[in-house]
Order: structure tokens, then C-alpha cells, then sequence
């Protein structure tokens, strides 16, 4: 595939743009003109940096060249003040500003201390984003339990996340691809612990310029980063107790000069977590309660090392390598009562079940980038990567069916699986921006390459020694190739801001079933090209009102492990498995949102998902039960979003957030069977947060989500209270952080099945969610910028290096 945009991509950069001027005058507190000072002119949309300067003797600055927009600039002078100017529609002419005056310093040059903060919650025309560095109630949290937290987001007993109702959510880490699904995904963010993190995106719609996977939008993970010029560096440690104790500790060391930049981080955490579920099922005549326990002991390390090298002002290199290494085993043991629905309460046996499980990760992930930029609005980032991924299971099940009253061995059946899995993923993208005919034109394209290989050896066990099941044991390869690229272009039109964008994607792929048997599907294959159209229209009816409404086109594939035939057992009666015949799931979705001082307040949205997959519970084997996905729907998902700020006093501020939707679906399942389904639920999050003298602060934070649709499983409704307080030390340079999780204990989930034919199932579960976490942390070194000039390269460097990997 030879398409146009990779000529355009080289072709464009030639063209120039002619745009006239932003120019002010910056003032002292005391309004003498302030000399040398930083500005820098940012993006009011998402406060992403565009361009700086430094002010003249008379306190003068003038910013050349920039497309037409809406911005806003921040000025800023090292021991003398700082300060923001309102936000401003720039039409591409020249425009002169009115005098911005700098606020009182913080400190005397020398002993500069950054004093702002971010609120928990930002609501932004594109995003929302929970901000998790520096809040209490986030100490010892992993960032599958920060998504509870997060507006809109939903997390199901299988630990499968939803946006606003919506499955399909794609999760990025620092806007790169974890190429995981399922239990595997879910490892993964169980092991990512909230000291690690600065913040979580949530994009419902994003623009052409995102991939177009994952139809509920995208979750993108920021790690934490240090912006700070100098030699700095920050170390913690954490403790924690719920049923069992738990701890970890962080290491990150900083070297950032005008030229060379170096960082490193070393992240630790170990710990076992307790589940228990609780399973009554009836079936073919019979019922099964079911009692289980399991923990996973978790031995998380992390690590990370890059290098950035501005070679000049508009050429900047750049190398990050990071690493995962997750030791980890887990155990469950489960007790089912066995008997027949004519005789309830009344079990004829048991099924005593075991399972002890090695799940060793390991990870390596590696990025070469490199960004040009220049001072008329034009940039070019290209970004290589490659990541491997190594996981090694090792599983040993013994299934003991008893009389009873527990007495009586009737019979036994002893398994062993052997499941390694190895993922290797290769991408190559770049992307574009100039500015062009007074607005913004931005281009690119995306080649990823992914190859992996799962084997599956089965074992029965009979007088001590390992039979492998022929019928049972496969291996199965997949290869994709996804090929992208997108034109996207904006512009301000009077009070009108229109965005535009297309974007598209060719995948083909291919997965083989290596069996040693005949088995249904042994060969996948597909090829096919889609459009993703998407826009946003932004209309200013006065400073403070506006209306913003946006629509994209997404796809959500089948992941290949979803794609995989491969069982994996809880104990013989209840499983999971793969489904190869999976189709991709397409979403239309469309959002209207009335705007206060750039920000939405309230957002209504409309979305329709054509052959939608989902979990579904299935039967089979008379009295086996199992989990697997289907496209079984076609979706409709209507949606209310309120996000409300509660500032009551300097000293206490907050936030409220409530997510409501309606879906309906019509349904087809197993041998022509059809259901309709429509309900209606809602999300709810609130934190307040009280600082207090002597560098006290208390926040107290919850979560609700009401009664919903876990795929097939009506569940009941569930949430959390946090408690957490703090006292800054040290000068404020450490932090001594005290969180109590669920205070209530009401985080436990439950369900019923009321979709598959012959099954009918209640379920109910909880997880350690009860706990108390103990956090310190200290930064050391240089907190300093060492100069206007510097401040300026570092922030741009860092700032846009962050944008170009979205």
C-alpha cells in the first residue's frame, strides 16, 4: 500500500505559513517593566505549549508566526513572580495584548518553590483527566483500583473496564499500546502502582490523529516524569495492611542541562491480595454452590532509563528503555457443594478443587524519537518502538470429588498446564503540523507489526506421573499488521472553531491453530481496510459560553488472545476460553456539551456499536460452566455526564462527578436464540479535600456505581469511601501520606445471570479493598531552573516530546 499521505508527509514540510504576530508587556508586581522574562503561549484547549520567548529590557515580548487559535499566555520571572492571562481568540492577524502583571514571588531567588496544584479532576473539551500524583486517597492503590475511581469508568468482577457503559476501552501507557487483554491486562495494571503515576486520560472521542481501536475511547496512563533543570531526584517508601501486609518502595534520579537530559526510575512492590467469590448456579437439573479463595502474590519490579539530546533549537534526539519483571504466583481453593434442583440444600457431593499457578512477566520496551521544530509552527516527531513481552504459566489444579459429608473419596482428577506466551510488537510513526491557510494542518502514519506465539500443553496427572492430552494441547501463532495515517486539520473562524479529521486503517492478520487434533477454526485470517472519520465544533457565544460537539468513528478488534481456543480453569466445572471466530466491533459516537470559561459542565452523548462482543456465560459438558466472548449485539448507548468543581473556601475545594447512561441491545445467542435488553444505571465520584495549617490536608473521596450489565450479568450496585490525610515535612520537601481504602466495606460486587438458556447464576465477590496504607516520600536536590533560556528548552523539550506520543 502506497498511499498519498507518506507523500505528503515529506511534501508539506516545505510549504511555509505567513502569519503575523502575538506581542505584550510584561510588568513587575510593583509595575516596572519585567526584564528578561520567560513566556510562553499555550493551547487553552489542553494547555499544551506552543511557542516561547524572552522579554526585552522594556519588558516587551513578541511571538511570530503563530496559527490562528485560541490561546493563552503565562509569564514568569525567577524570584520576582508569575502569572496567566485569560485565555484569547487569535485570528492570525497581528494582536497586541494588554499588560500582564507578575504576582507576588514565592521565594527569593535560589529557593524557588513550585506552588501550584492541579486539581484531582480536569474536565477538558477533549479529556478527562484524574490526577493522581500528589493526592492522598490515591497511597497504595494500583491503577486497576484508580480506574474505579475515575469518572465514567466501571471495572466488572472479571476486572474488564468500561467507559460510560461501554466495553471496547483502549489502555495506553504513556500513549503507547499495552498490547494485553483480559486476566493479562489486568496483571498488568494490578503491578502498576499509583506511586508511579501521574495522571489517567480518559478520551471518549479522540481525534484522527489517536488509532482508531477501541470503541469506548482510550485510556492513556502518564507516568510520572521530573521536569526540574539540575541534578534532583525524589525516593519513597510504602506499607500497607489489609489481610495481609504488603510494602514497595520508588527510586528516581534526574540530570536535566540545557543540552543533555538523563533520568531513571526504579520502582518495587510486593504483596499477596485476597479475593473471595461465591458462586449458586442451577443447571441441566442440577445446582453447584460454590465457595472460592485465592490470592496472588505480586512481586513487582519496574525500571526505567532514558536520555533526551537537544541538538539545537530544533532538533531534538531521544532514547527511553523500560522494563517489567512481575515474579508472581497465585492460589485459589474452592469448595462446591453438588446436588439436584428437586432436592435444594441438599448436596449429594463435593468437589474439593485446588489451583497453584507461576505467572512470571516479564517485559522490555524500547523508543527512539526524534522532533524537529521550528519557530514558524512546523514539527515533525517520528517515534520507532519496539517491546517484547514474555509471559510463563505454570499451573497445577487437583480436583477432589468427596461424599458429602466430606468422608469419602469418590474419585480424583489431577491437571497440569504449561502455557508460555510470547508477544513481540514493532511500530513505526511519525506526525506532522504546520500551520496553513490561518488554521492547523497535521498529518501522519502508524505501521505496527505484531507477532506471538502461545503454546498450551495439558496434563493429566495419574499415579504421580504427567500424561500430556493430545486433544487438549495446541499452539497458536498470530501476526497482524496494522497500517495507518491520518490528515486532520483546525481553524478558527470568528467565534466558530472547527476540527476535522480522517483517518485509515488496513489490518491484516493471520492466526494458526497448531493442534494435534482437528479442531474447529485451526486457521484465522482477515484483511480489510476502514474509514474513521471524526470532527469537533466549538462555538464561543460570549467569553465564558460556549458549545462544544464532537463525533469519531471507532473499532474495537478481538484481541489475540481472545482469538486463542486456549482453557483456563478455575477447576473443572467453571473455565474460560478464547473464541477464534471473533469479529471486530465498529462504534459510532457522537457528543454535545455546553461549555463554561472553555470548560464542559454538562455532556450528552449518543453512540451505536454494530456486532458488538462481549463476556457471555455458556454451558457444556451437562454440568460445566464457562466464560468466552461473543459478537452477540448490536448496541445502543445513550449518555448524561455532569462534572461539577465545589471551591467553598481557599482552604477547601472539591469535586462532583455523575455519569449516566441508557443502553439497549438486541441480542442473538446459541442456536438462533434472541434477547432484547435495555437498562439504565450511573456513575458516581466525588472527592473534598480540606488543607489545613502546618501542612496538614485531609481528603475524603468515593465512588458509586449503581446496578448495570457486567456483559451478560446484571449486577448489583457497589462503591467506596477513602479517607486519607497528609502532613508535608521537611521544609515541604516530604510527604507523609495516611490512607484508609473502603471504610465502609461496601466495595463488593454481585450478579445474575439472566441472558443464557439452561443456566440461571447468582454471584458475589470481594477483594481487599479494606486497607490502611502508610506512604513517605522526599524529593532531594536541585529544585531550581538555572535560567529563562533554559527553562524554556526544558519545558518545550519535555512538553512536546509528552504530545507527540499520543
Amino acid at each position: 500500500m502506497k498511499p498519498i499521505y507518506l507523500f505528503l508527509l515529506f511534501l508539506l514540510p516545505g510549504i511555509s505559513l505567513s502569519a503575523q504576530s502575538i506581542s505584550g508587556h510584561i510588568l513587575q508586581n510593583d509595575g516596572k517593566p519585567a526584564e528578561f522574562a520567560t513566556v510562553t503561549l499555550h493551547q487553552a484547549q489542553d494547555s499544551s505549549l506552543v511557542k516561547g520567548s524572552i522579554t526585552a529590557e522594556t519588558g516587551v515580548f513578541e511571538l511570530q508566526d503563530v496559527p490562528a487559535g485560541r490561546y493563552f499566555i503565562k509569564a514568569d520571572v525567577i524570584g520576582a513572580g508569575k502569572n496567566s492571562s485569560p485565555a484569547f481568540e487569535y485570528l492570525g492577524k497581528t494582536l497586541v495584548l494588554d499588560d500582564l502583571r507578575l504576582g507576588d514571588a514565592a521565594q527569593a531567588l535560589g529557593e524557588v518553590t513550585v506552588v501550584a496544584r492541579k486539581p484531582v479532576i480536569e474536565v477538558k473539551a477533549d479529556k478527562t483527566i484524574l490526577n493522581v500524583e500528589g493526592t492522598v486517597n490515591s497511597t497504595g492503590l494500583s491503577a486497576l483500583e484508580l480506574l474505579r475511581k475515575a469518572p465514567g469508568v466501571t471495572v466488572d468482577n472479571n476486572d474488564n473496564v468500561s467507559i460510560k457503559g461501554k466495553n471496547g476501552v483502549k489502555i495506553m501507557i504513556d500513549g503507547r499500546d499495552v498490547p494485553l487483554d483480559g486476566k493479562d491486562l489486568a496483571a498488568q495494571l494490578k503491578g502498576l502502582q499509583a506511586a508511579d503515576i501521574a495522571s489517567i486520560e480518559i478520551i471518549s472521542n479522540p481525534s484522527a490523529r489517536f488509532d482508531a481501536a477501541g470503541n469506548a475511547g482510550i485510556i492513556n496512563i502518564r507516568l510520572r516524569k521530573n521536569k526540574a533543570l539540575g541534578t534532583n531526584g525524589n525516593v519513597g517508601f510504602e506499607a500497607a495492611y489489609g489481610e495481609t501486609p504488603k510494602g514497595g518502595l520508588n527510586l528516581s534520579l534526574n540530570h536535566r542541562a540545557e543540552k543533555l537530559s538523563l533520568f531513571g526510575s526504579y520502582n518495587n512492590h510486593y504483596g499477596r491480595w485476597h479475593n473471595e467469590q461465591h458462586f449458586d448456579r442451577e443447571q441441566n437439573g442440577l445446582t453447584f454452590n460454590q465457595d472460592a479463595k485465592s490470592y496472588f502474590m505480586s512481586r513487582w519490579n519496574s525500571a526505567r532509563l532514558g536520555a533526551d539530546w537537544n541538538i539545537n533549537s530544533k532538533h531534538t534526539v531521544g532514547v527511553l528503555v523500560n522494563g517489567n519483571l512481575n515474579l508472581a504466583n497465585w492460589h485459589g481453593e474452592s469448595r462446591t457443594e453438588i446436588g439436584r434442583t428437586e432436592n435444594p440444600g441438599v448436596p449429594d457431593s463435593l468437589l474439593i478443587a485446588r489451583n497453584d499457578i507461576d505467572d512470571h512477566r516479564k517485559d522490555l520496551n524500547t523508543n527512539l524519537n526524534y522532533r524537529f521544530a521550528d519557530t514558524s509552527g512546523r514539527s515533525l516527531n517520528v517515534d520507532l518502538d519496539h517491546g517484547i513481552y514474555r509471559i510463563r504459566g505454570n499451573s497445577l489444579q487437583p480436583n477432589f470429588y468427596r461424599s458429602a459429608d466430606g468422608q469419602t473419596l469418590l474419585h480424583e482428577r489431577l491437571y497440569r498446564s504449561i502455557t508460555p506466551t510470547d508477544i513481540d510488537i514493532t511500530t513505526v510513526k511519525a506526525d506532522y503540523e504546520q500551520g496553513l491557510l490561518n488554521g492547523t494542518f497535521s498529518t501522519g502514519f502508524k505501521i505496527a507489526g505484531v507477532r506471538t506465539d502461545n503454546t498450551f500443553d495439558f496434563f493429566s496427572i495419574v499415579n504421580n506421573q504427567e500424561i500430556k492430552d493430545q486433544g487438549l494441547s495446541n499452539r497458536f501463532n498470530y501476526r497482524e499488521r496494522t497500517s495507518a495515517g491520518y490528515v486532520n486539520y483546525q481553524r478558527q473562524l470568528g467565534k466558530l472553531h472547527v476540527q476535522a479529521g480522517l483517518r485509515v486503517e488496513n489490518t491484516d492478520y493471520t492466526g494458526d491453530l497448531i493442534a494435534n487434533t482437528p479442531q474447529d477454526g485451526e486457521k484465522v485470517e482477515n484483511n480489510y481496510t476502514e474509514l474513521f472519520p471524526s470532527a469537533a465544533l466549538t462555538y464561543k457565544f460570549s467569553e465564558k459560553i460556549g458549545l462544544n460537539a464532537t463525533y469519531s468513528r471507532r473499532i474495537d478488534r478481538p484481541s489475540y488472545q481472545d482469538l486463542n481456543p486456549f482453557e483456563f480453569k478455575l477447576d473443572e466445572l467453571t473455565y474460560q476460553k478464547g473464541n477464534p471466530m471473533l469479529r471486530p466491533q465498529f462504534t459510532n459516537s457522537f457528543e454535545l456539551s455546553p461549555t463554561y470559561q472553555g470548560q464542559p459542565v454538562l455532556s450528552l452523548g449518543y453512540s451505536h456499536t454494530k456486532d458488538l462482543f462481549t463476556q457471555v456465560l455458556d454451558t457444556t459438558n451437562v454440568r460445566a460452566t464457562f466464560i468466552t466472548n461473543e459478537n452477540i449485539a448490536d448496541q445502543r448507548n445513550y449518555t448524561l455526564t455532569l462534572n461539577v468543581p465545589t471551591p467553598i473556601a481557599k482552604w477547601w475545594e472539591g469535586f462532583f462527578s455523575l455519569t449516566g447512561y441508557h443502553t439497549d441491545f438486541s441480542a442473538s445467542f446459541r442456536d438462533g436464540y434472541t434477547a432484547e435488553q435495555a437498562f439504565t444505571a450511573f456513575n458516581l465520584y466525588g472527592e473534598q479535600t480540606l488543607r489545613l495549617p502546618k501542612g496538614f490536608s485531609i481528603q475524603l473521596s468515593g465512588w458509586y456505581n449503581s446496578r448495570a450489565f457486567w456483559g451478560t450479568m446484571r449486577s448489583t450496585a457497589q462503591g467506596a469511601m477513602d479517607l486519607g490525610i497528609q502532613k508535608k515535612v521537611f521544609q515541604d520537601k516530604g510527604e507523609i501520606r495516611l490512607r484508609f481504602g473502603d471504610i465502609l466495606q461496601t466495595a463488593g460486587w454481585g450478579g445474575e445471570n439472566l441472558f443464557t438458556p439452561g443456566l440461571k447464576m447468582k454471584a458475589r465477590g470481594s477483594w481487599e479493598s479494606r486497607t490502611v496504607t502508610l506512604n513517605f516520600s522526599y524529593r532531594f536536590g536541585s529544585a531550581e531552573v538555572k535560567g529563562a533560556r533554559q527553562r524554556k528548552t526544558g519545558l518545550e523539550d519535555e512538553s512536546k516530546r509528552v504530545k507527540s506520543r499520543n
